[in-house]
């Protein structure tokens, strides 16, 4: 008598890991592609910049004291290079407000600070820094930080005609551009955080 053969599949089935595992496969550049594309909306949305913030109006103001001195009616010293307020006025047209002072306690004294800064609309705020420098006669002005109300703003040093010591701060924006020097008889310490201080005793928000 023939024997039989034992029951079996007609067709054996394959093997289903290979084929699922190249299905997974298949799926990742799809999913790959799609986080990527979400992952750049996102840096999209994230990168859009803030709108620019509206410049704060001001005015000057003249303190009665600056950095502890007060405000002096000495002379300055002869042969100072000096851009003067009238041709300060000229750089804001038209000028809004204006102030130009001494600080010291008399002659000599070891310490003198001599401000001048005019408000209104200054056309071109780079080039009148750099008119307002030129006077000073300074090598190698450096940009420095502007404080709270933006613009740019520039410090050197340099000497005076009598040997002796100066720091030149100038700063300008689209509305205030003003100038301020730190004048001694022995050489400075940096004066970067002293012009802050005395930029923000200067220009006072309006309204």
């Amino acid at each position: 008598m023939p024997k039989r053969r034992p029951a079996g599949p007609r067709h054996p089935s394959r093997p289903a890991g290979p084929r699922r595992m190249l299905g997974r496969v298949g799926l990742l550049p799809a999913v790959v592609a799609t986080v990527l594309v979400a992952g750049c909306a996102v840096a999209d949305v994230e990168r859009t910049a803030d709108p620019a913030p509206t410049p704060v109006a001001r005015t000057l103001r003249t303190p009665d004291t600056l950095l502890g001195l007060p405000r002096s009616g000495t002379p300055l010293p002869p042969g100072l290079p000096r851009f003067r307020l009238n041709e300060l006025t000229r750089e804001a047209t038209p000028a809004t407000s204006t102030v130009e002072g001494v600080y010291g306690r008399g002659r000599p004294a070891p310490e003198t600070i001599v401000v001048s800064a005019v408000s209104g609309t200054v056309a071109d705020p780079q080039a009148t820094l750099d008119r307002l420098l030129k006077p000073y006669r300074i090598p190698k002005p450096r940009s420095v930080e502007f404080g709270r109300y933006g613009g740019e703003a520039r410090c050197g040093r340099g000497r005076t005609a009598d040997e002796g010591h100066l720091t030149a701060c100038a700063w300008a924006d689209p509305e205030v551009a003003g100038v301020v020097v730190f004048l001694t008889a022995t050489k400075q310490p940096d004066r970067k955080e002293d012009f802050l201080t005395i930029r923000d005793e200067l220009e006072q928000p309006t309204g």
